[in-house]
């Protein structure tokens, strides 16, 4: 008999998904006929550990359940049966903030504001401009490639599926651009996902992007509903600043400073999530022995270090990393390190 396999440490403070969400896959299986007990002992699960009240899961299980999962159903569209299932109430109190909101562009702008409460391994940026909307989708935690296209592939065909609702009959064709190849389902795409144009192998890096008319975001939501919204947004601050105070205010900035793909959050950004003032959060900070500024500065380094360790050249790093002058990244390197990025990294290729 298989033994399932041993659970792996967790660092203290590492992101979780909401269980809730893996529920979901669990219930859809199980109406197909898969022995879903089973296929939690064979991803070292339990079953509290899907359905227990505030329960999350690490990367580490994640992987596993979805590898058991794949086992027990025979399906390799995983991703998108569960992008599928999810609905706007899954998302808790921040589902129903959405719901309530009066446009389409402040339900997205809600998303995007407190998005880590449905996932803290993906950030999700909203851009609108005169002409398109984007929504882009960016990992913030490092993952098996396999696990990495599934959870793109259930965040990208959820959000169709309620951007759908929320417009009813008043979505029309739009692009969406994704890092994965194109799936071995690609049917159940051109059937489920009208007017969606998926456009496969269209990111560089792993991620996906939604472009919507502009004119999409105006439009009135039908359940817009004030006193909702405003009792919504008051719970999503209380959750988010339960997030911080759980791990510490500096072991949470410290968090999402890692987390960011990107450039960096500044200090006013990370206060608006908290609804502090940057000042009151970089009073926090000082009472637990650090600053913003020394806090960003040590991880913006340790960031610099992994990615040139990657044999990234440097003035990708320095791009990512939110500098607009390569120059600029370089003598800070030099100042932080006593040696060029480029020196770093022919060091890194030295070592056996």
């Amino acid at each position: 008999m298989t033994q399932p396999p041993a659970s792996k440490a967790v660092p203290p403070g590492a992101p979780r998904m909401p269980a809730r969400y893996f529920g979901l896959l669990c219930d859809r299986l199980a109406e197909q006929g898969v022995d879903v007990s089973a296929m939690l002992g064979d991803a070292g699960l339990t079953r509290p550990q899907i359905y227990g009240a505030n329960a999350g899961l690490s990367v580490a299980q994640y992987e596993a359940l979805l590898d058991a999962a794949g086992r027990a159903s025979g399906r390799r569209d995983l991703g998108f049966l569960l992008g599928r299932q999810i609905k706007l109430s899954s998302h808790e109190i921040l589902g129903y903030g959405i719901l309530t909101s009066p446009t389409l562009d402040y339900a997205i702008s809600l998303t995007a504001r407190y998005y880590r409460l449905m996932t803290p391994w993906l950030r999700l940026l909203y851009r609108r401009g005169p002409v398109n909307a984007e929504l882009e989708f960016q990992p913030t935690m490092r993952m098996s490639s396999q696990a990495m296209h599934a959870l793109l592939e259930i965040v990208i065909v959820s959000a169709h599926e309620q951007i759908k609702s929320l417009l009813q009959d008043r979505l029309g064709p739009y692009d969406v651009h994704v890092s994965y190849p194109e799936p071995p389902h690609l049917q159940q795409y051109r059937t489920l996902l009208q007017p969606a144009r998926f456009h496969f192998e269209a990111q560089p890096l792993p991620g996906g992007r939604l472009v919507f008319d502009a004119g999409l975001m105006a439009l009135p939501l039908p359940m817009a509903d004030r006193a909702t919204l405003q009792m919504a947004e008051a719970r999503c601050e209380a959750l988010m600043q339960q997030t911080a105070e759980a791990a510490g205010v500096g072991e949470w900035v410290a968090m999402m400073l890692r987390e960011s793909q990107m450039g960096f959050p500044t200090l006013d950004e990370l206060a608006r999530l908290l609804n502090l003032s940057p000042r009151t959060l970089d009073r926090h900070l000082g009472r637990e022995g650090t600053r913003f500024l020394d806090l960003s500065k040590r991880i913006r380094h340790e960031r610099a270090c992994e990615l040139l360790a990657t044999g990234m050249q440097a003035t990708q790093v320095a791009y990512q990393l939110g500098y607009s002058d390569p120059g600029n990244f370089s003598r800070a390197f030099r100042r932080d390190s006593g040696m060029s990025p480029r020196a770093y990294a022919a060091l890194h290729r030295a070592k056996p």
